[in-house]
């Protein structure tokens, strides 16, 4: 399984854990293959590249499938994988410091708004997630601040705690350790609805911006044109481990959620975020020379 992003990340820590239940099913022992950098398309590169034998796979996220391939020029296309199986979803969310001059998302949004690039907030890569899911947010409620870009959600929270930028946006489990210590107050979700993980935290349909949300999905790749009975193995094998109790348990931990969808309903979802994330990086003008 190769995993296009470092050890100890949000990612590789889910994908382990479900190759660590998906193992048995399969029979043999799925061994990890970390491979960041470019905002994930190296490493989703390297799986459309490999043999279309079922031997190797990918354990991916959202933004190398659509969000970085209109930043940056990958080489590969949506023609050349296909979804294994969907695992986990969750929102991102935005935090500021605790004496940040609001209480509550409306406040936030309007400091932002009343405020233009007055503030900096991390993301996790130029393409990734974060730029994404806060430019649909900050399009749609008229905000332009100042982004800096991190490899990770872990150097950017870093950066958060240390006051190099004024707003944190990333991963839920990457920032609770610190609202837990007081360190960070989180204001919004990338969600039209409130999360277990951050129950106090608002909504996007709270400040009607429910059109602008972004999940963070993870899910299982291969290469396009595997054998009908190789697909089916490796389709049940992941399916039936991300329904594992153990694995939705350490999920939950981590702020994600069991994403139980077919097939069907994977491929509609991803290629209408593809679309979506593609007038995005054209409105925003994100595409690189």
């Amino acid at each position: 399984m190769v995993i296009p992003a470092g050890p100890g990340s949000s990612t590789d820590t889910i994908m382990r854990s479900l190759a660590k239940f998906a193992s048995p099913l399969l029979g043999q022992q799925i061994v990890i293959f970390n491979k960041p950098g470019a905002s994930g398309t190296i490493g989703v590169g390297n799986v459309t590249r490999a043999p279309n034998d079922g031997y190797t796979i990918g354990g991916v996220w959202s933004g190398p499938i659509t969000m970085a391939p209109h930043v940056a020029t990958p080489n590969y296309t949506p023609m050349d994988y296909q979804i294994v199986a969907m695992t986990t979803e969750a929102p991102g969310v935005l935090c500021v410091q605790p004496d940040f001059p609001a209480k509550n998302a409306e406040e936030f949004l309007t400091q932002l708004r009343n405020n233009p690039d007055k503030y900096t907030y991390g993301s996790d890569g130029v393409g990734g997630f974060v730029q994404f899911a806060t430019g649909r947010i900050f399009e749609a409620a008229g905000i332009r601040q100042r982004i800096i870009p991190y490899s990770g959600a872990d150097q950017t929270v870093t950066a958060f705690i240390s006051q190099t930028i004024d707003i944190y946006g990333g991963a839920i489990a990457t920032i609770v350790p610190f609202v837990a210590e007081g360190k960070a107050k989180c204001l919004l979700v990338t969600s039209s609805r409130r999360y277990a993980a951050l129950p106090d935290v608002q909504s996007l349909a709270e400040v009607n911006l429910s059109q602008a949300q972004t999940l963070l999905w993870r899910g299982v790749i291969a290469p396009r044109d595997l054998p009908a009975d190789r697909f089916e193995k490796l389709r049940a094998a992941f399916s039936e481990a991300a329904m594992n109790p153990e694995f939705k348990i350490i999920a939950e931990r981590r702020g994600e959620e069991i994403w139980n969808i077919s097939l069907a309903e994977a491929a509609k979802y991803v290629h209408d975020e593809y679309a979506e994330m593609e007038r995005l990086a054209k409105q925003l003008q994100l595409k690189q020379n």
